[in-house]
């Protein structure tokens, strides 16, 4: 049953801010922390953004100082959070969450391959595109982690404006960072709870289905079309040249035979191996991230209409 209907509040995913989750079960969306960064005109999103970036710093500079066990002490908090509704399976799974186990893997990974000197890693976003088996799922439920305040705070508001009765008790909400003592905290407040389960409300306008800041996208538009450039200068055999009418020549180099020829450890591997060679693409796809999630036609922004019907399909 989704919120609106618990609640008997006549309004459909048109009329509320936030997604109308089906509390009865995980649907496959996605917090995307990009879309917290960018929403520069949302106080709450501005609020959210830094404190997930003042985690990441944190963690980041732990590690350059060698304090590398009281950087994995921090990921002991890290779990998978139900709270949301949101995930890769249903029926409250136990799932593939940001463990602190996996977490600590993680970041000696991009510590032991050196990502943070070369440039690879420099924001939390940039792990799902550089490690591999951090998918969506897992940054989106460290993210829910990391700003579980924030979301408290959405929750509790969203409530008063709808009229939607909180429990009475003070209860542990569980774990959030605090950006300026940078610890993770108790979180001790009302809790919405439906059916004796916690929810936390999620606004609609950082919620997706499919993160655009990925390394297939990366591949394809930055680092394949570098490739692209290379093969054509040194006109390797990927080159393929062909005559116009007007008898002049033209030479074309395919992604898809780049692909062949040059994938051969997957795909992360490679964009990592091209990045440590050409540092400027993944900044340029930080720059251009923005503009892409904007555009009508790249954009992984839902519509209401999008939401509503992937929670029918999920019936």
């Amino acid at each position: 049953m989704q919120i609106s209907e618990y609640f008997n509040l006549e309004q459909d995913q048109t009329d509320l801010e936030f997604v109308n989750v089906d509390t009865s079960r995980d649907v496959e969306l996605f917090i995307d922390p990009w879309w917290l960064h960018i929403s520069t005109e949302d106080e709450w999103c501005r609020g959210a953004s830094v404190t997930l970036t003042g985690f990441f710093d944190h963690i980041i500079g732990l590690y350059e100082q060698g304090e590398i066990n009281r950087a994995r002490e921090l990921f002991d908090f890290a779990h998978e959070p139900n709270e949301t509704c949101f995930g890769l399976s249903s029926n409250n799974p136990e799932g593939t969450g940001a463990s602190a186990d996996m977490l600590a893997k993680v970041f000696d990974n991009i510590t032991s391959n050196a990502m943070i000197e070369n440039g690879l890693v420099t924001r939390l976003e940039d792990l799902h595109v550089f490690v591999s088996d951090f998918g969506q799922d897992r940054l989106s439920d460290l993210v829910t982690n990391v700003i579980r305040k924030h979301l408290v705070d959405y929750t509790k508001e969203q409530c008063g404006i709808l009229g939607i009765e909180l429990d009475e008790e003070i209860t542990n909400l569980g774990h959030y960072w605090n950006e300026v003592t940078n610890e993770w905290e108790v979180c001790n407040d009302r809790a919405l709870k439906v059916n004796d389960k916690q929810i936390l409300l999620v606004p609609k306008k950082i919620v997706v289905k499919n993160y655009r800041y990925n390394a297939s996208q990366y591949c394809t538009h930055y680092v394949l079309a570098r490739r692209q450039e290379y093969h054509k200068q040194v006109r390797s055999n990927l080159v393929k040249e062909t005559t116009r009418r007007d008898g002049t020549k033209k030479i074309e180099v395919y992604k898809k035979d780049i692909r062949e020829e040059e994938i051969t450890q997957g795909e992360k591997q490679y964009v990592i191996d091209i990045t440590m060679e050409n540092g400027d693409l993944i900044q340029r796809f930080r720059d251009e991230i923005a503009g892409i999630l904007r555009d009508s036609k790249r954009t992984n922004k839902l519509s209401d209409q999008d939401l509503m019907n992937i929670f029918d399909e999920e019936l």
